[in-house]
């Protein structure tokens, strides 16, 4: 599994993996703040991917991730269903955490229910080493989770393995 930069031929499949996680995020696909955030994000190679078999530009993702370096945080993070429990989440996100000069603060907006999808979304920021801080009002209400990376290398996102 390769983690690239998405193309701009990306986003369509981009799009479809939304659609596919619709249940848990709600409605995006459709939505201009989306569709125009993935296509920032892709313009200025802050969008990540992880292609079916590795293919090329425009096949089948199985995981994305949309960053903001400005803000340090990651506005999304999806990965198709069929291909979750496989480190693809994890190594979206080690993608990021990685390039980034340190010290360095990075934050993710996440559910704060203790449903399954906020249990397990909680679940895999915290093997990354974030924590729970502030919660965000709305409906459904959310959570933001926090990583503060050392300015040496090996600290809190070192502890998750895939």
């Amino acid at each position: 599994m390769r983690i690239v930069v998405a193309a701009a031929a990306d986003v369509p499949a981009g799009r479809a993996l939304a659609a596919q996680v619709e249940p848990l995020f709600g409605a995006v696909v459709g939505r201009p703040g989306f569709e125009t955030s993935l296509r920032n994000n892709v313009a200025r190679s802050s969008a990540f991917c992880v292609r079916h078999e590795d293919g090329p530009a425009g096949a089948p993702l199985l995981g994305g991730l949309l960053w903001s370096a400005r803000r340090h945080a990651i506005n999304w993070l999806a990965v198709d269903a069929a291909a979750r429990r496989r480190g693809i989440g994890t190594l979206l996100v080690r993608r990021v955490l990685e390039g980034l000069p340190r010290p360095a603060e990075i934050a993710v907006t996440t559910f704060a229910d203790d449903g399954p999808a906020g249990r397990t979304a909680q679940a895999f920021y915290a093997h990354l080493g974030f924590e729970a801080a502030e919660s965000v009002p709305g409906d459904p209400p959310r959570r933001v989770f926090r990583v503060r990376l050392p300015a040496v290398p090996g600290g809190p996102i070192a502890r998750a393995e895939i």
